[in-house]
């Protein structure tokens, strides 16, 4: 068994009382927080045959708890800059690709615009690969990749009813 650290965001702030009801509901390896502006979070170090099979006990461990995971913290959105140096790549050259200006166009889009664009570097990771080989981004982080589709998953959850989208994971 590997040990697995991770953060999951809660639906609401820990009290004193939920700390005994977590550690009852399976969260012993677990470490409750509150953020500086009242998130819940819950710091994570468990041991599974996998990041995919902690992520599912923790989250099935909370629901005994009374608790909603309702995100998991990744390092998936990242400004031009953070893409420019795990690329080896200025913030110029980045700035072209991303503009369409140099290279072989279709750079993925932001996934989240603003003045300051994040972009999904898994997205970013796989444009690179296709288009300059793994040299460009060295190996792929197979854990940061599942938390980063663990996090949308779960964000998905908090919408009305999304049963009938589950085909989508397949397709």
């Amino acid at each position: 068994m590997n040990l697995y650290n991770f953060t999951v965001r809660l639906d609401r702030s820990p009290g004193d009382n939920d700390v005994d009801t977590m550690f009852e509901a399976g969260l012993d390896d677990c470490l409750p927080v509150s953020s500086p502006d009242g998130r819940g979070e819950l710091m994570v170090s468990r041991r599974a045959d996998s990041l995919t099979q902690a992520i599912l006990g923790v989250v099935a461990d909370l629901s005994k708890a009374a608790f909603k995971a309702t995100g998991i913290e990744s390092e998936d959105l990242v400004n031009l800059s953070v893409i420019a140096r795990r690329t080896g790549r200025t913030r110029a050259s980045l700035s072209l690709l991303a503009q369409g200006k140099r290279g072989p166009g279709g750079f993925p889009a932001p996934a989240a615009g603003g003045s300051r664009p994040l972009y999904s570097w898994a997205a970013v990771r796989e444009w690179f690969r296709a288009h300059y080989g793994d040299d460009a981004v060295g190996g792929g982080d197979q854990d940061a990749d599942t938390l980063a589709a663990a996090d949308l998953l779960l964000r998905a959850r908090l919408l009305t009813d999304v049963t009938g989208l589950a085909p989508l994971v397949e397709a």
